[in-house]
């Protein structure tokens, strides 16, 4: 999806962070709508839709924005167009917490804006997306000798949902039917522990930034 196409809309009650985010994104072609402060009513935004994607922080002053993240799943369902990110030096604990959501985007703020505007195409094309600075710090310790369980189909398969391919896309790449696209998925994850593809991809991710 082409930004000028894409609408975005911010959830973070942070006004500096939120409107210097604003502006990096107007300037990068996405339409932007920024989202209310309130916890209760920012989830009542995101499940009231009208964007294709959100990007929603998870570091708050009022409430628990993973807390926040997992009402609107809940609300919404898995698998909406959510990229969940933070700054530099957060705490690997909250971003293990983000990562088992199943929101399909995660990324640093912090990181190269090209990489923030992968990750809102991305998953507003229904793919997923994991920031490469965040694979490592949400990846659990015994992930390496994990992800060497997996077969090579299943890391080809999970390699690339890490870099934002969808799932039609990686089908198409690797001569394989959606459905078989699938199935590796969910074979990795079960193999690697992971409760969500996106867990599931930063694993592998992580073990290949480290190879």
């Amino acid at each position: 999806m082409e930004a000028s196409r894409c609408e975005v809309l911010i959830v973070d009650d942070h006004l500096a962070a939120r409107r210097g985010m604003e502006l990096l994104l107007r300037d990068a072609g996405f339409g932007v709508t920024v989202g209310p402060d309130h916890p209760e009513q920012a989830v009542a935004e995101l499940r009231k839709g009208g964007h294709d994607v959100a990007l929603v922080e998870i570091r708050r002053r009022r409430g628990d924005g993973v807390a926040l993240a997992r009402s609107a799943l809940a609300a919404v369902g898995v698998g909406t167009p959510l990229v969940l990110c933070t700054g530099y030096g957060a705490p690997a604990a909250p971003l293990r917490a983000a990562a088992r959501l199943g929101a399909p985007g995660l990324v640093l703020t912090s990181s190269p804006v090209a990489t923030l505007v992968e990750a809102l195409r991305a998953v507003a094309g229904g793919g997923g997306f994991v920031d490469p600075c965040v694979a490592p710090l949400i990846a659990e310790a015994a992930g390496a000798k994990l992800v060497a369980g997996l077969s090579p189909r299943e890391r080809e398969v999970l390699e690339l949902l890490a870099d934002g391919y969808r799932g039609p896309e990686i089908a198409e790449r690797l001569f394989l039917s959606l459905e078989t696209v699938r199935t590796h998925v969910r074979n990795g994850a079960v193999k690697l522990g992971a409760r969500t593809r996106v867990q599931a991809a930063a694993m592998v991710a992580c073990e290949r930034a480290e190879g």
